[in-house]
């Protein structure tokens, strides 16, 4: 259980890196959307195919709909991890958000994170390990009703 939390932050962390680029190209999408459907034109292709406008938008639209698709649920595999941090150590939790939610670190190893959290790489991968057996405890251990 502990690899797939580890695989899932791992995917997250890739994901909210992408946000920036799938926005802009959300922005360039409703641009050019919006450009064909104000403009009333036609693109051939060829002597025998035609590629309509229809067939362009109907694309575009679905790209659209993935990158906002993809968006929405790195938010909310974000809100949902966020929700598990504060089951952790302070420790624990410094080092997950280092690892994986903090975008803007670049120090993502364990002898990084040590470093500058002024411990050894021993430790932070001690530390790390302990909050993926913690989350995943929480979220797949058996369910207690009060």
């Amino acid at each position: 259980m502990i690899k797939i939390i580890a695989k899932e932050l791992e995917k997250l962390r890739k994901n909210l890196k992408k946000i920036k680029a799938w926005e802009i190209e959300i922005g360039v999408l409703k641009e050019k959307m919006s450009a064909y459907k104000d403009g009333g034109f036609s693109l051939a292709i060829g002597s025998s195919s035609v590629v309509t406008i229809d067939d362009i938008l109907a694309r575009d639209e679905t790209r659209l709909n993935t990158l906002e698709s993809n968006i929405d649920y790195a938010k909310y595999k974000l809100k949902e991890y966020r929700g598990y941090l504060v089951l952790l150590d302070d420790y624990e939790f410094e080092l997950l958000n280092r690892r994986y939610l903090d975008i803007t670190n670049n120090r993502t190893s364990y002898e990084k994170i040590g470093k500058d959290m002024c411990c050894s790489h021993t430790t932070a991968k001690r530390w790390h390990d302990s909050a993926l057996e913690k989350i995943a405890e929480y979220k797949f251990g058996s369910v207690e009703i009060a």
